[in-house]
């Protein structure tokens, strides 16, 4: 039925209450009308009321027939049905009725019947009982054979409840009953064997297959250096796969696990199986009995996963070089830290639903796992760094004082051997012991042999580990495998590697010919040999060198032994350099030795521009080697003119000239053994070598420290400690004080072969008229300058010979042209001579630098003017400008002179002053 909504009334219209007193007010009308008239006026006016109200009615009836008649035909059929159930219900109570006086009548046989039934029930359902305990066996079977172990533990539980209540009475299942109890002992060992092997072997087998397929080659072995950035990327890689599974591993913590049994590997999901594991040993009242085991037990099982890791390792490293076997330990480290941590997660699935199973069973926690892994690393350490051997070792050591020169040559006092009355070597109990001790040691299996250097290969991958560990144990201290570290490296190691370098630094500076045996570490031209002490002394500290990179924590300590080191060093090179420069006692001084103590005559010599030129080439050589780029030998920006040459060459000459030039020097102050010169070349150049490598192993200490490690990512634990500046400096003053006495031995070279033309050039002999030949000095001179570029040629750099030999030319000529003043006659002999000798000299010298010496030239011309009279000299310089100094030719003058057989004073006089205007007039250019 349609109806119309309601229709609200316009505002201020109150709607008409229809009340029940309209018709008794009607009737009231009525009774209280006087008149017919009135009652005739209100029935008419009832009557019109009616007739509308029926009008509206049938209006309302017509317009609704249909759903009126809809409504009355229903009515209709719910009334039908009424009335149907009410003559059922009365049918239903007569017969309830009648039953109810026929039941009456047999109500003892009916409880009877009813008994019989309960009888017959329980029956049957010791039937199906007995059937599902003889169906037990083969199911049992079934499920053990698909390791579907839930559903097996609960059949194996439920048959045997069965055996002890409620079959207990059975004699037929009584043998079945002590089989299943027999097979419930074997189940609970065989989960107790899976749990082991989910907790400890599965994920050190994963890591393992994880590590195999990322070397991507069929080697297990990573044989070059990882790259950081991918073992960052893998390291993140397995931690997104370990937090996955934890994620699906923590929604069985509510412990409502299902076995599927449509799975065809139940240990496909390890975290799910060992979920699985504990509600089956919770099932058999056995949980408590696999946590003790496993805490009992669980430094064994970490030791077997080290020994098959091991194995695999050397299984597939495929180990023969020595570097094979320092990647073959890192690697087995970096793996085992990896197993541990998969067996961590394993720890924590296994203890967050023990927790959640039963909150009363005596656990641990997973501070203690990482304790035994400690304890278990802590082991590994103690066999590959061998610290029982080191640790007796440093005792020995630590009873004899190293630094103690008297101790280390004299004589040692011999321990007494104790005699034992009798032995029990070769009783039984002996025996036996023996051999058990032999297979223990065999059973042991090493990737590389036991070392203390081992911990330079480890080192930085366990202290990434130990920061994953204080990580999770949340301690504010350092940990006992931290603890253990560093005080093996800082107490024992670092101690003993100071005590091997010291060691060896002392039998290389002490062999016999510790100065002078030498070798040729690269074939180039411009390499020289270098003394095996200085390559022995580099080479100990390249050792320092990795240890600082192994062990960067610990830079401050190694900069300190270094330190302790090189000072030793040091001192023994002074002293080898002070008795290559002073052979005899200290009363015959050698004279470029003494000259160069004094620091005004050093500096001078660096402040000229060979020296300067010379360091200007070694900046630039060894610049274009750290940049590796092509360097032509002896490159300069420019070529220099022969007048350029002469400007930086004639002010050392001078210097040389007025200090030697008078007092000449004796054969004591020179060092005529070639020998000698050439240890000091070998010197030199070992000390520069040895300072450039001093220098670079210095700048190891002023690297800023870079992030590295893997676990922050990358411990790096890894950059450089800072440095005190106190150590960095003494380090940077013990490669200048090599550097310096490179530069002392070759500014002593460079003296001394100028030192040697003064003694034999300014040495008065008797001269032989009659021999065309050079005079004997001159000639000795020239095999002396011979045989020093042979001894040097081989030793030093050919920059530094082209040093030791350029200017040489100009500063024999110096000597020679100022040796005429000291001349007291000379002839055309005599000139001729000098000419021989300038001939010879500048022969030997072009033979040496392969370059014309142009200064001998020169000089040659200045003897020439001997063969002039002062007059022409004079119409000479007029003509062509002067050639020589005033004093160069007020000497010649004077010789002229002296040489005449009539001497006349006052004509010298007069071509002095007509010099003098000359050169007044002309202008001084030389």
């Amino acid at each position: 039925m349609e109806l119309s909504p309601p229709v609200k009334p316009p505002r201020g219209v109150k709607p008409v209450k229809e009340t029940s007193g309209l018709l008794m007010s009607v009737i009231r009308t009525l009774s209280s009308s006087e008149t017919n008239e009135q009652r005739d006026k209100e029935k008419s006016k009832l009557e019109s009321e009616y007739k509308n109200c029926d009008k509206k009615l049938d209006e309302l009836v017509s317009k609704h027939e249909v759903d009126l008649a809809k409504v009355m035909q229903q009515f209709a059929s719910i009334s039908q049905i009424v009335s149907d159930n009410r003559l059922k219900i009365a049918k239903v109570k007569e017969n309830l009725q009648d039953c109810k006086r026929k039941l009456r009548c047999r109500r003892d046989e009916l409880r009877n019947l009813w008994l019989e039934g309960l009888e017959y029930k329980y029956m049957l359902q010791l039937l199906e009982e007995i059937e599902k305990m003889s169906q037990v066996p083969d199911r049992l079977s079934n499920f053990m054979s698909h390791k579907q172990y839930l559903h097996a533990t609960e059949l194996l539980v439920e048959a045997v409840t069965l055996g002890k209540n409620t079959l207990e009475g059975v004699e037929s299942l009584k043998e079945l009953s002590r089989e299943l109890e027999q097979k419930k002992e074997q189940l609970h060992l065989q989960l107790f064997t899976e749990l082991k092997e989910h907790l400890f072997t599965r994920p050190a087998q994963r890591i393992l297959a994880l590590r195999r397929q990322e070397s991507g080659r069929e080697n297990f072995m990573i044989n070059s250096p990882l790259q950081r950035s991918t073992e960052l990327r893998l390291s993140r890689n397995r931690m997104t796969v370990r937090r996955n599974i934890l994620e699906s591993a923590q929604k069985l913590d509510n412990f409502n696990v299902v076995e599927d049994l449509t799975t065809t590997n139940p240990e496909e999901n390890s975290y799910h199986f060992i979920v699985i594991l504990i509600k089956c040993l919770a099932l058999l009242d056995k949980l408590p009995f696999a946590v003790n085991r496993i805490k009992e037990e669980m430094q064994v099982f970490l030791l077997g996963i080290i020994q098959r890791t091991t194995q695999h390792i050397k299984d597939f490293a495929g180990l023969q070089t020595e570097t094979d076997y320092k990647h073959a330990l890192k690697e087995l480290v970096q793996t085992l830290f990896e197993q541990f941590k998969e067996v961590a997660e394993a720890q924590t699935v296994f203890l967050r639903n023990i927790e959640v199973h039963n909150s009363q069973v005596n656990t641990y926690n997973i501070q203690f796992y990482w304790t035994q892994v400690q304890n278990v690393v802590e082991i590994l350490l103690n066999e590959y760094l061998d610290v029982q051997n080191t640790s007796t070792e440093s005792q020995v050591i630590n009873n004899s004082d190293v630094n103690d020169l008297s101790s280390y040559f004299g004589r040692r006092k011999q321990p007494i051997k104790k005699k034992s009355l009798f032995k029990f070597d070769s009783s039984s109990s002996a025996l036996t012991l023996s051999s058990s001790l032999k297979s223990t040691k065999n059973d042991k299996i090493l990737v590389c042999k036991p070392h203390s250097n081992n911990i330079l290969i480890v080192f930085i991958p366990f202290m990434c580990f130990i920061e994953d560990i204080e990580q999770v144990l949340g301690q504010n201290g350092p940990c006992q495998l931290h603890r253990f570290i560093t005080q093996y490296v800082s107490e024992v190691y670092l101690k003993r590697k100071s005590d091997e370098i010291i060691e060896q630094i002392e039998t290389a500076v002490r062999a016999t010919d510790a100065w002078k045996a030498t070798v040729l570490l690269d074939c180039t031209a411009d390499y020289k040999p270098l003394l095996v002490s200085s390559v022995s002394v580099e080479r100990c500290i390249r050792e320092w060198k990795a240890v600082l990179q192994a062990l960067p924590i610990y830079s401050e300590r190694i900069a300190v032994y270094s330190c302790k080191a090189l000072k030793e060093y040091k001192d023994t090179c002074f002293a080898a350099y002070s008795g290559i420069v002073q052979p005899h006692s200290e009363d015959r001084r050698i004279c470029s030795a003494a000259w160069l103590k004094d620091e005004d005559i050093s500096r001078f010599l660096k402040s000229l521009p060979n020296w300067v030129n010379l360091k200007a080439q070694q900046e630039y050589h060894a610049r274009s080697e750290r940049i590796r780029r092509p360097l032509r030998r002896d490159q300069r920006s420019e070529e220099e003119s022969p007048e350029d040459v002469r400007k930086r060459n004639r002010r050392e000459a001078e210097i040389l000239a007025s200090n030697l030039g008078e007092g000449g020097v004796t054969s004591s102050e020179i060092l005529s053994d070639m020998a000698l010169l050439k240890e000091l070349a070998q010197l030199q150049e070992s000390m520069e070598w040895f300072s450039v490598r001093m220098f670079q192993y210095t700048s190891e200490f002023r690297q800023e420290p870079t992030g590295l490690s893997p676990s922050k990512p990358d411990n790096d634990v890894e950059g450089i400690a800072p440095v005190s500046g106190a150590i960095l400096q003494q380090l940077t003053s013990l490669a200048q004080e090599f550097d310096e006495l490179a530069n002392t031995c070759l500014l002593l070279l460079h003296l001394e072969v100028r030192v040697q033309c003064f003694h034999y050039l300014l040495a008065q002999t008797h001269l032989n008229r009659e021999t065309h030949e050079p005079d004997p000095k001159v000639l000795e001179l020239s095999r002396v300058l011979a045989n020093v570029d042979e001894a040097v040629t081989s030793s030093l750099h050919p920059r530094k010979c082209k040093y030791i030999f350029e200017g040489l030319g100009h500063l024999i000529a110096k000597i020679l042209i100022s040796s005429a003043q000291y001349l007291q006659t000379i002839d055309e002999a005599g000139i001729q001579r000098m000419c021989r000798n300038i001939f010879a000299l500048q022969q030997t010298l072009t033979n040496i630098t392969m370059t014309r010496e142009l200064a001998l030239d020169h000089a040659r011309h200045y003897f020439e003017l001997f063969f002039l009279t002062p007059e022409e000299i004079l119409n000479g310089i007029v003509e062509k400008g002067p050639e020589f100094s005033e004093l160069e030719y007020m000497n010649a003058f004077q010789l002229l002179n002296r040489s005449q057989a009539d001497r006349d004073l006052g004509s010298v006089n007069v071509h002095l002053e007509r010099l003098s205007d000359i050169l007044g007039e002309v202008g001084m250019t030389v």
